[in-house]
Order: C-alpha cells, then sequence, then structure tokens
C-alpha cells in the first residue's frame, strides 16, 4: 500500500441492488484507491430513503430543497465536502436506475446556488470525478445518457464537467466481469486516488 496520499473519495452507487454488477465494480475501485493510500466512503441509494425532486422551485430562491427528511440531506452533506466522486453505476432502459436519477434530480438545489444565486461559481478546487458504468446489452450509445447524467451532476455540484468514464458492455450479473475487467477497474482506483 502507498503511503497516504490522503484522498478522500465519494463513491456514489446508484443501483437498487446491494450486490449487483456496478456494487462489484465500484467494490473493487475502491480497493484499488485505498491501496493507493485514499480513504473512500460509499454512499448507496440501495440503503437510502430519497424523495424524487417535486420541481416545486424553491431551491431556485433559497439554494436549499425543500425536503428536509429524507436522506438526501446526507448526500448534500458529503458533496459539500468532496474533492473526488467516483460514481457507479448499471444501465436500465439505457440510463440509470430511477433511485440515483433522484439523487441527480435533487442536485437542482446546487445548481440553483452556483447558477441562479451566483454562489461557488469558481468550483470546488482540484475536484475530480469518475463514471464506472455496466450494462447487460452491447449497444453502441449505451452509455451516452449516463454518462451525459453524470456529467451536469458534476457541473452543479461544481465538479469538472470532463472526466474518465470505465464502462463494460454485456454485464448482466457479476460473474460476467472477466478478470481483467477487474483488475482494470482496481488500477483505475489507484490511478484514481494518486492524481
Amino acid at each position: 500500500m502507498d503511503q497516504g496520499s490522503g484522498v478522500k473519495i465519494l463513491g456514489l452507487h446508484m443501483s437498487p441492488r446491494e450486490k449487483g454488477s456496478s456494487a462489484l465494480l465500484l467494490e473493487r475501485f475502491s480497493e484499488g484507491a485505498k491501496r493507493a493510500g485514499a480513504s473512500v466512503e460509499i454512499l448507496s441509494v440501495s440503503k437510502l430513503d430519497i424523495r424524487g425532486c417535486a420541481e416545486c422551485g424553491k431551491c431556485n430562491e433559497t439554494g436549499a430543497c425543500v425536503f428536509v427528511d429524507d436522506d438526501m440531506a446526507a448526500v448534500y452533506s458529503a458533496w459539500e465536502t468532496a474533492t473526488r466522486i467516483v460514481v457507479a453505476t448499471p444501465v436500465f432502459f439505457y440510463d440509470m436506475p430511477s433511485q440515483g436519477k433522484a439523487i441527480l434530480d435533487r442536485s437542482q438545489a446546487f445548481w440553483s446556488r452556483r447558477y441562479m444565486l451566483n454562489q461557488n461559481k469558481e468550483g470546488v478546487p482540484g475536484a475530480k470525478g469518475f463514471l464506472l458504468a455496466c450494462g447487460a446489452t452491447k449497444g453502441k450509445d449505451l452509455f451516452v445518457p449516463v454518462t451525459l447524467a453524470v456529467k451536469y451532476l458534476f457541473d452543479s455540484i461544481a465538479f469538472p464537467k470532463t472526466f474518465p468514464v470505465l464502462s463494460f458492455r454485456q454485464i448482466e450479473t457479476p460473474d460476467k466481469f472477466t478478470a481483467g475487467q477487474l483488475e482494470e477497474a482496481e488500477k483505475a482506483g489507484c490511478e484514481f486516488a494518486r492524481q
């Protein structure tokens, strides 16, 4: 193990399945990051109770969501201190699952702070993002929608809109990964921690 990079990585797991393919991908990525001396905190939608955005518009006025009684508060808190975020998601019907999409929709409060209220316009110093994605089909555009969604999530929370993507097609269940693919995820996590 590297001697403590001191990097703290927030992992957002967007799948309702606790032990599915994207969870394994994130686990191996995290192992690589930890080997490089980083600490990793995982927030998984499978363990969070998050309401969907009501599109009430209140966050445009205040920069805060009107829903304060669900687990999105923990996500907001993590975003406020994060400088490295990895999003891990499976692809359902060419996008991320609805539970993960709820997190993206609720990032509207941060978007409002940045673009309506002119707060944090300069972005988060040294911030870096990463996307891990897997899907069961082999379609050419399989990862286009999730990549765009994560791009604008990162923009909302003042992260760069360009980031590395590691994606795998034809992964229906965790056992469909090859040893080489999992090693690639681990190596990516290690490099992400060292950057």
